[in-house]
């Protein structure tokens, strides 16, 4: 009996306990997943950072929670004052790395390629000269892959446009390094700009920024009877985003001056 009761102990530790530890990895992955969506939703970033890092805790290889952190960080550090410099470069670099991890857990998906390029974007604006210029370039290529894989991503449309936008307008130094860059004058055009924030707002009509950016190039342009109606649609459109309420009193501001 001593014997017989030995050997269902091995196997009870060799099985059951295995699947139960399995179990409880999974159910502790989709609690942190879950929490990290619901403060997202709330615009609270430190927590849903820390949620998803959490995730990755328990399940280090997880795609989802790898670019979601990245996201979180992103986010965190746009929303750290401007004197926290030193800050929000750490953030952001936080936030380049796990969208890199992400892009190695699965090539294939667009969400790592994109907010990889954000990041990129945000950290593009801690450089200058040369290094400035080969951040654009990376965004541009990153951004490109992300639309590649989904087309339909209006948030990859209005990445690019702004991507053109920036390289449109860029000051004379930069498009100094830029021409050395590129190997001639830059790719990126206003009108180009102007294609991608159309076809964003085609995709999703209702994102405000969207209209905003299209107003601002329109601007770039000189095209000023041009920005009248996105800028209204801004004003006419629901805050639901974090930053809406701010891109409204903007559009205001933009549309007084038009008078």
């Amino acid at each position: 009996m001593k014997k017989l009761s030995l050997i269902l102990s091995v196997i009870f530790c060799s099985t059951v306990i295995p699947l139960l530890a399995q179990e409880n990895i999974a159910d502790s992955v989709a609690y942190y997943m879950a929490l990290g969506d619901s403060l997202s939703a709330k615009w609270d970033h430190k927590g849903a950072t820390a949620a998803y890092l959490k995730v990755l805790k328990f399940d280090p290889n997880n795609y989802e929670a790898c670019w979601k952190a990245g996201d979180q960080y992103t986010d965190l550090a746009d929303k750290l004052p401007k004197k926290q410099k030193d800050q929000k470069e750490i953030y952001f670099n936080e936030a380049k790395k796990l969208c890199e991890k992400a892009i190695k857990l699965n090539p294939k998906g667009y969400e790592g390629h994109f907010r990889l390029a954000v990041a990129l974007g945000r950290l593009a604006l801690f450089r200058g000269g040369k290094e400035k210029i080969r951040l654009s370039k990376m965004v541009k290529a990153e951004g490109d892959t992300a639309l590649a894989l989904n087309p339909k991503a209006d948030l990859v449309y209005h990445l690019l446009g702004r991507w053109h936008q920036n390289l449109a307008n860029l000051s004379g130094i930069l498009k100094f390094f830029a021409k050395i860059l590129y190997g001639g004058v830059p790719p990126g055009s206003n009108e180009q700009a102007v294609a991608m924030f159309k076809k964003a707002i085609e995709l999703n009509p209702n994102h405000i920024e969207h209209y905003l950016e299209l107003a601002r190039t329109y601007k770039y342009m000189g095209k000023k009877k041009l920005m009248r109606a996105p800028l209204e649609k801004v004003l006419a459109l629901p805050a639901v985003e974090e930053d809406d309420p701010e891109f409204k009193k903007e559009a205001a501001e933009m549309l007084k001056k038009l008078k």
